[in-house]
């Protein structure tokens, strides 16, 4: 049984999904997107070209690239508050982790993005609509992760999950989602005790410590399925996650790859969240039936 979730698969079919929905709005402009970088990460690095490569090629959507070696915080802050004025660029996106001498004030500058700009779901307004229940855009990288977990008919509810990460990126936007699918969530981290216990009592693991390779099959019960959010670059200069991959398929009933797994849905949450900062809700609608084409398609292949 093939047990690896194809997260390249899934993004094709929910690009086509989504392109159909913006061929039928037939405006001039499908949407602009401001992806503003300050830093020199590898995962961030690598990401935001491939975010630029599908938003314009797979999308029409234009993109506005702008990177700085060095930036002062008001400047920075110049360069979001001009993007939330300008009235063509629909998203705006700040490529974290930012430099440590900005990094103190990172809640500070990402609430200088425009709430409705905001496609990556990661200001307070964002986070706190999620929090409550409200329609928002929400963070990329969770929205994709229970996007893949549906279309693979992953059961959430009533399910246990370990989540190996406390950030307002992933951990605590995702333990929200969870909850709405009535998982119950267990939010993990660095001062963790028995972090290999908790995890391996889980059904769901999602693993996204920044620490290569750590998740072995010992932090894996029989039959759990397994998320690997992690991208790094090994000695041998192979692309590797969080998770021990080759060990952890043998014992696990579902597992994300290093590369084509969570990074494509994250990438493909963020087209979804430009279209619905451009056109509302109903974009969630179209999310929908793109999950339900994807789940029929799984099925087949």
């Amino acid at each position: 049984m093939e047990k690896r979730i194809d997260g390249a698969l899934v993004s094709k079919i929910l690009y086509d999904e989504l392109n159909s929905y913006l061929d039928e709005k037939k405006d001039e402009s499908r949407g602009k997107v401001k992806i503003i970088s300050v830093c020199d990460d590898f995962g961030s690095q690598m990401y935001g070209k491939m975010k630029k490569k599908k938003l314009t090629e797979i999308m029409g959507y234009s993109v506005d690239a702008e990177h700085y070696d060095e930036i002062s915080l008001e400047d920075l802050i110049k360069v979001i508050n001009d993007s939330n004025e300008d009235s063509n660029i629909n998203g705006i996106m700040l490529q974290l982790p930012l430099p440590k001498d900005l990094a103190k004030y990172e809640r500070m500058i990402l609430d200088q993005i425009d709430p409705k700009k905001d496609v990556d779901g990661l200001t307070s307004a964002s986070l706190g609509k999620l929090m409550v229940g409200s329609s928002a855009l929400e963070s990329c990288t969770p929205k994709g992760i229970i996007t893949l977990l549906k279309v693979y008919g992953v059961e959430l509810l009533g399910k246990k999950v370990c989540i190996i990460n406390r950030s307002n990126i992933v951990g605590k936007p995702l333990a929200h989602m969870f909850l709405k699918e009535n998982a119950t969530p267990i939010i993990c981290h660095s001062k963790t005790s028995n972090l290999q216990d908790v995890s391996s009592s889980c059904d769901i693991v999602v693993a996204a410590c920044n620490k290569q390779e750590l998740i072995d099959s010992s932090y894996i019960k029989d039959d759990a399925v397994v998320v690997d959010v992690g991208v790094h670059k090994n000695s041998d200069g192979k692309t590797v996650g969080d998770v021990s991959y080759d060990e952890c398929y043998c014992k696990c009933s579902l597992i994300t790859p290093p590369t084509g797994g969570v990074g494509p849905m994250t990438i493909c949450m963020l087209a979804y969240n430009t279209a619905k900062a451009k056109y509302g809700d109903e974009v969630e609608m179209v999310l929908d039936r793109g999950i339900e084409k994807a789940k029929m398609l799984i099925k087949k292949s």
